[in-house]
């Protein structure tokens, strides 16, 4: 049995154990580190829409980085040597047998790499979610190439959306309690700047749903070889809620999207039709 197979089949621990609490508090004090940064970043007077789209990118970034920059860590950097196999007719130590199951990752058919060969509190998180998810303990390739692009690309992203949002124009005080026509203070934006906001959600929000499909298809393809679902928490916490944020959030982002488009395409085609009038 190797390391990876006892964190899910060995006598299980607690089914809320210490590590559960605080992994759950990490991840929940992330959120509120999101919601009071956008509060304190974004003006008063900022859409309440700009609000919750800033928050999300902000959470969503943490997310990635702080939490899957260290899969990645422990995915590339983490790992433990395998004793070499009997040089005599004794037969090998089974934990240096190769299995059909087992790849070379990075070539070295050596060593096991993952968060279960470590005791550090990022991999001992790690470990936690594995009790639901087997695969991120170790290295599946699948999850290892989806998470590459997720913390090197959507992470920024993310980050450079939230910077976008920052810089739209807001309305003016008065406006808030409309007493004077429209107008809007601080940086103007220009339509290419709103413009740019509105396609990098769409191709961020895109690629996290995408993500999260080509995360668990392979498992439901395979028989879920790897998910804990007969335990509720698991299930419906791990599996479910979590993965499920994003899966609603990026879903809402792109109806708020396609809403900005719709309206100004809206105002270009009542534009083109002003123009063709002064034409005629």
């Amino acid at each position: 049995m190797t390391t990876e197979d006892s964190i899910t089949r060995s006598p299980p621990l607690p089914l809320v154990s210490l590590v559960t609490v605080i992994s759950l508090l990490f991840s929940f004090s992330i959120l509120a580190a999101a919601i009071l940064l956008s509060q304190h970043l974004l003006p008063r007077s900022a859409p309440r829409q700009h609000l919750y789209l800033h928050t999300w990118h902000l959470f969503d970034f943490l997310i990635h980085t702080v939490f899957e920059g260290s899969f990645l860590y422990h995915s590339f950097f983490t790992y433990t040597a395998l004793p070499p196999a009997s040089s005599s007719g004794d037969y090998p130590h089974p934990a240096s047998i190769n299995t059909a199951s087992e790849t070379a990752f990075l070539g070295y058919s050596n060593r096991r790499y993952g968060a279960a060969h470590s005791t550090s509190p990022t991999a001992l998180l790690w470990q936690e979610y594995a009790r639901a998810d087997a695969r991120w303990a170790n290295t599946d390739t699948n999850i290892i190439s989806i998470e590459l692009l997720t913390v090197f690309i959507a992470g920024p992203l993310a980050l450079y959306i939230c910077y976008l949002l920052q810089r739209q124009p807001q309305p003016s005080r008065s406006e808030l309690f409309n007493t004077t026509t429209p107008s809007y203070t601080g940086e103007k934006t220009s339509s290419s700047s709103a413009a740019q906001l509105w396609f990098l959600i769409i191709i961020l929000a895109t690629g996290e749903i995408y993500g999260g499909f080509m995360t668990f298809a392979p498992e439901w393809m395979s028989g879920n070889t790897n998910l804990r679902t007969a335990n509720w928490m698991y299930l419906w916490l791990y599996l479910l809620f979590f993965n499920g944020i994003w899966v609603v959030m990026p879903g809402w982002c792109l109806w708020v999207a396609w809403g900005e488009v719709k309206r100004a395409f809206g105002k270009r085609t009542e534009a083109v039709g002003v123009d063709v009038k002064k034409t005629r």
